[in-house]
């Protein structure tokens, strides 16, 4: 019971070294609820196998091998399978076809990863791994709408035209509604790339605060105007800020 209890201590103080960088013993010793000899001698443990680093403001941090676990582990991440139980989640929930769509920055493309599909036999096939442009489609814009305005006026230049009715994007529609996402925290198109359907999707980042994807829907227009949309799209703002935490995000 005892070496259980210090492994468990030692996990809570790893994760407050990385969650609030440069705080002193005594207040880690406080946001844990331990006595201040144990998490000294904890900090001198995790010092010495260079997991935490005494800091010259006096305060502690995470240390050079506990950047290198995360730098070796985040190059191997699975946005799929990290998303892969939200996607199933939702899909159950609303009985409608999930999507988790990816940024691809270089090229200002996206791409649809991976689905969740519902029992129903009504249901979309999504192609995924084909890079499509950033304009048209709620899963797109919601990515959008978190680049750099010249990042934006890039995306916009390459007049992409929409899937369905091949329409030239339009800077002054595409901005207000960026606007509007940034203000709601979602997306919702009609008809963008699939012919009467309602695309509806929230964003979600990394740990340095940058979008990298985005949780979303393909809904038909009859079933859209037959639900409860706050519903749909608070299970989607809520599964995409759990996904951003797994990834180090934390909303300032």
């Amino acid at each position: 019971m005892k070496e259980t209890s210090t492994v468990k201590r030692i996990l809570l103080l790893l994760q407050c070294l990385v969650d609030y960088p440069e705080e002193t013993a005594q207040s880690l010793a406080q946001r844990l609820n331990l006595p201040r000899s144990s998490v000294h001698r904890l900090l001198a443990t995790l010092c010495t196998n260079e997991f935490a680093r005494h800091e010259s403001t006096g305060g502690f941090g995470p240390g050079l091998e506990l950047y290198r676990m995360a730098s070796k582990l985040g190059t191997r991440m699975s946005y799929r399978k990290l998303a892969e139980s939200y996607l199933q989640e939702l899909s159950a929930q609303f009985h409608e076809t999930s999507i988790l769509t990816l940024l691809e920055r270089q090229q200002l493309k996206m791409f649809h990863a991976a689905n969740g599909s519902p029992t129903d036999p009504m249901r979309y096939n999504i192609r995924l791994n084909a890079l499509e442009p950033l304009v048209w489609g709620a899963t797109a814009r919601v990515l959008l709408a978190h680049l750099s305005n010249e990042e934006i006026n890039r995306a916009i230049a390459k007049k992409e035209p929409s899937p369905v009715q091949g329409l030239i994007p339009d800077e002054a529609e595409i901005n207000e509604s960026l606007q509007r996402i940034r203000i709601d925290g979602y997306a919702i198109t009609h008809s963008h790339r699939t012919p009467n359907t309602v695309g509806v999707a929230a964003p979600f980042f990394n740990g340095a605060g940058e979008v990298v994807g985005s949780l979303g829907f393909l809904i038909p227009e009859f079933r859209w105007t037959g639900t409860h949309p706050d519903n749909v799209v608070q299970a989607l703002l809520h599964a995409a800020a759990a996904l951003s935490r797994q990834l180090g995000y934390s909303q300032k």
